[in-house]
């Protein structure tokens, strides 16, 4: 039997659905909800249905009402007693490695991994600097570059961190084998087995990996799909000295795409000062992010130390360079020593290559150009979302880079749509990758790191006949879309 033909379950559907919209952070604090009206169309239900859930939901603290006006989020923007936060032992192993292998296996068309295609890397410059390096007589090239890395490399990169706002020197730069590992050391080096780890939620499932490889037990922070983690909701936790070390990726997200507003980093960073916790800070996608719009990189705002920066050339040069660095602050001693037992240097052709790459003035050429294609890309995402993809769809046009995040309407059966899309020869991952629960939601992450030919084309619209097809038929499609809740409804 369908869970929706359940009548004593359908007002704890409900519920449920709103907690994980105010949860999540798509329903902020002091939102307005949906009208009851709309409610009970999008759940095919009772008016009264809607209302026996939002009395719970009152009764809960999870939202207000006001008189002819209608219900809102609560001020708080949630409804946990104080020291009510949910851990999660992190199980999403399993799921990303079948992903990858599928994604590897190339037997069907897929826009899940987040990699830069060769059609948008600048291959003719990079051989350029190749040829340039080759054609000199030292043996640099073939030499071992012993950690902290290529010298010159450092002091380039110390001047890429002052258009994020940090100022560094060479030394207190570490070269690593791309940004994976950057963080993975970082982590190692702040906290130990069976600590908590607080994340965004959904996050890059790169950092779930992590937690999960290293024995930590994740908290995930409501994140709001337009500013990101929640301040509030992480002071909360900080106070309660649940947290060992908080762990994100606010500048173009990995999955939502969203921009943390300079004002929430500031505060991030003081409260994680005065609680005595280190920031981990995920930076990858920084040069994707169009220049009026950038943000200062939340490490400008460390005082004492405790962030550590990580980035790489992987998402904006070279993928397969794996060339990253970490910026470590008081953590540089720690992580430098693991690099040394572990051997973890990093190709001496990749760092000269870079070096070269940088020193003549290709990356701002380059990146500059990248950033354009992208936003043409983007462009035509939202327009399909509009024009194609079910009403009640949720998408948050991000402001920069390739990673879009879509959330199909609620009722979307989401295995359909994937087996549906299997036959039609596209793959779309799951989105349980991304919770630390490994529960999955609507989402499904687009990665546009690739020119917008016809065959991604295709796959978009694929993706988006498949998503009429899952969705259960209800009178939610006849809706207008002015009457379903903000933010970006189509």
């Amino acid at each position: 039997m369908d869970r929706f033909d359940l009548p004593d379950k359908r007002w704890r559907i409900v519920k449920d659905w709103i907690i994980r919209q105010i949860d999540s952070g798509d329903l902020a604090a002091e939102a307005k909800l949906p009208s009851i009206r709309v409610l009970a169309r999008m759940f095919e239900t009772s008016i009264t249905t809607v209302q026996r859930a939002l009395a719970d939901l009152e009764a809960e603290a999870y939202v207000t009402t006001v008189p002819r006006v209608g219900y809102f989020v609560s001020a708080s923007g949630r409804a946990k007693p104080s020291g009510a936060f949910d851990f999660s032992s992190v199980t999403v192993n399993h799921a990303v490695v079948a992903m990858l292998s599928k994604a590897a296996s190339r037997t069907t068309a897929s826009l899940n991994s987040a990699v830069l295609h060769s059609d948008l890397t600048p291959n003719v410059l990079l051989n350029k600097c190749l040829s340039v390096l080759a054609a000199r007589t030292d043996n640099a090239l073939s030499g071992l570059v012993a950690p902290p890395g290529l010298p010159a490399l450092r002091r380039r990169i110390a001047g890429l961190m002052l258009t994020r706002g940090v100022v560094c020197g060479p030394d207190d730069i570490l070269v690593t084998s791309g940004d994976t590992i950057a963080l993975e050391l970082a982590l190692e080096a702040v906290a130990s087995k069976g600590a908590t780890v607080a994340i965004e939620t959904p996050t890059y499932y790169g950092i779930l990996q992590t937690i999960e490889r290293l024995g930590m037990r994740a908290l995930p922070i409501r994140t709001d799909g337009r500013t990101g983690l929640d301040v509030d909701h992480l002071e909360e936790a900080l106070k309660q000295k649940k947290v060992a070390v908080i762990f994100l990726n606010p500048t173009l997200q990995n999955p939502r795409g969203f921009i943390m507003p300079d004002e929430a980093r500031a505060r991030l960073s003081r409260i994680a000062r005065e609680a005595d916790v280190p920031i981990i800070e995920d930076d990858i996608f920084f040069d994707l992010v169009p220049e009026a719009d950038r943000p200062r990189a939340l490490k400008s705002y460390d005082s004492s130390g405790q962030t550590i920066y990580c980035s790489s050339f992987s998402k904006t040069i070279a993928p397969g360079y794996r060339v990253g660095w970490c910026l470590a602050g008081k953590y540089r001693n720690a992580i430098l020593a693991q690099m040394f037992s572990r051997n973890l240097a990093v190709s001496s052709l990749a760092q000269n290559v870079l070096n070269e790459f940088i020193g003549r003035g290709y990356m701002d050429e380059h990146c500059a150009r990248l950033r354009s294609q992208l936003s043409s890309l983007a462009s035509f995402v939202e327009a399909l979302v509009r024009t194609d993809f079910p009403i009640g769809t949720l998408y948050v046009p991000p402001r920069g880079g390739f990673i879009h995040w879509i959330e199909m309407p609620t009722h979307t059966d989401m295995p359909a749509l994937q087996q549906l899309a299997t036959e039609r020869g596209c793959h779309v991952a799951g989105s349980g990758i991304f919770f630390a629960d490994g529960q999955a939601s609507t989402g499904v992450r687009i990665c546009l790191g690739t020119t917008l030919t016809p065959a991604v084309i295709g796959i978009l619209k694929v993706i988006a006949e498949c998503a009429h097809l899952a969705a259960r038929p209800t009178n939610l499609r006849q809706m207008p879309t002015e009457q379903l809740q903000e933010p970006a409804v189509f």
